[in-house]
């Protein structure tokens, strides 16, 4: 029974995605739920499964190329067609033609074994995978691999002929001559969400602290708990007393209604540094976790936002942001977090470093600084009022003792 599968609609208002790698092959046999390909959408990577056991016909996309929701991904010869299937009513797409990657005599041997990060490294070097040999478990395309094919060439290894940025007629770019790239994964998700944030009339207050205390009181729990404890859980732990007092922080605004619409629950994202760019996880139910909960959490999310691993639902529905900018570099003094809407604020941490401090008009003394940036919605919050939402947060650092008042 031929039954064309379409590429499902994987939520979180995703309409397309890139197609990163195939699984199976034309002509394979293949069993329901065993993993089909992989796909790229602006939030995450995502594996999907076959959808019924049979022969698979044809591969209707090729790696690289961008899929719509409802546009064929393969054909299968199936023994039973799914009982559900993608209806095409977001996008009626019509039956598409075989093409040179779906015949079988145009399959390599097997899938190129790479991680979404070193697939995306080797784009932007423009190598072409096939053509590397895997030093990794199972023959896995490393990132030094890459690396040790381009130290034994003078130009980067050409991209497939496929790619729409080259074609096999095309002259070589010559030095100092431009190129071109489409946004996509990460950074069209990105450029999509600093766009809106163009709209939002921001204003910035930026803070130094005496973080000597917070320093102290960090090294003491993990040292008493065994455990890494970041500055990033300490100042969320800081921070959701605040939250409680000034709700107008933990909300987001209906531009349609004029409503504000206060969030009484926690959910904090972080921002998580990628080779693809920044992504954002979030911390469900963040008040609800103790300092050591927290930063296993993050550590947890970073992780698998490294490895490209982050379901949708762990980028959805923040409530507030925070932006540690301290954790890359150390040169940077200061720098400006921008709102993620709907939200209506972020706040940015840099890195706890000494510095001079004028103490009184007799006296300089050496402090470790920490300097705090808050970004706000300037349609609902005040200067005056970002002054007084930071206030417990800078008495936390400078006495982290005040972070058991609510105990």
């Amino acid at each position: 029974m031929r039954f064309e599968f379409r590429l499902p609609d994987v939520g979180e208002g995703i309409t397309e995605s890139e197609l990163l790698t195939w699984h199976v092959a034309a002509g394979e046999d293949v069993r329901e739920d065993q993993l089909l390909c992989e796909i790229e959408t602006d939030k995450a990577t995502v594996e999907i499964p076959a959808p019924c056991s049979g022969r698979v016909e044809q591969l209707a996309a090729q790696v690289g190329q961008i899929v719509r929701v409802g546009e064929i991904l393969a054909v299968f010869d199936a023994e039973q067609a799914p009982a559900q299937q993608f209806s095409g009513e977001k996008r009626a797409a019509p039956a598409m033609p075989p093409t040179p990657a779906a015949a079988p005599s145009a399959q390599p041997a097997g899938p190129v074994r790479a991680a979404p990060s070193t697939r995306r490294y080797a784009h932007q070097q423009d190598v072409d995978l096939a053509a590397i040999t895997g030093s990794g478990p199972k023959g896995r395309v490393l990132r030094e691999d890459i690396d040790a094919a381009l130290a034994r060439s003078d130009q980067p290894t050409p991209i497939p002929p496929s790619a729409p940025s080259r074609t096999a007629s095309s002259p070589a770019t010559p030095a100092g001559g431009e190129r071109r790239w489409r946004l996509s994964g990460i950074a069209k998700a990105m450029y999509e969400s600093m766009s809106r944030a163009a709209h939002v009339p921001q204003a910035t207050t930026g803070f130094a602290v005496n973080a000597a205390a917070f320093e102290a009181a960090r090294a003491r729990l993990a040292a008493h708990t065994g455990q890494r404890v970041s500055y990033v859980a300490l100042l969320i732990k800081a921070l959701i007393p605040a939250l409680k007092a000034a709700p107008q922080f933990n909300a987001s605004i209906d531009d349609q209604t004029l409503e504000v619409i206060e969030k009484h629950f926690y959910h904090i994202g972080f921002a998580a540094y990628t080779d693809a760019g920044l992504v954002v996880p979030v911390i469900r139910d963040a008040d609800r976790l103790s300092v050591v909960q927290l930063s296993a959490t993050i550590d947890q999310l970073a992780a698998r936002a490294r490895d490209r691993k982050l379901a949708p639902d762990d980028m959805r529905g923040a409530t507030f942001t925070l932006s540690n900018w301290g954790s890359h570099g150390g040169q940077d003094i200061f720098g400006t977090p921008i709102i993620n809407p709907p939200q209506v604020a972020i706040l940015g941490m840099g890195r706890v470093r000494s510095e001079p401090v004028v103490v009184d008009d007799t006296r300089i003394e050496i402090q470790r600084r920490l300097n705090l940036v808050l970004s706000y919605d300037h349609r609902l919050i005040d200067g005056v009022t970002a002054l007084r939402f930071m206030q417990p947060i800078l008495a936390a650092v400078e006495d982290p003792l005040l972070l058991l008042a609510d105990v």
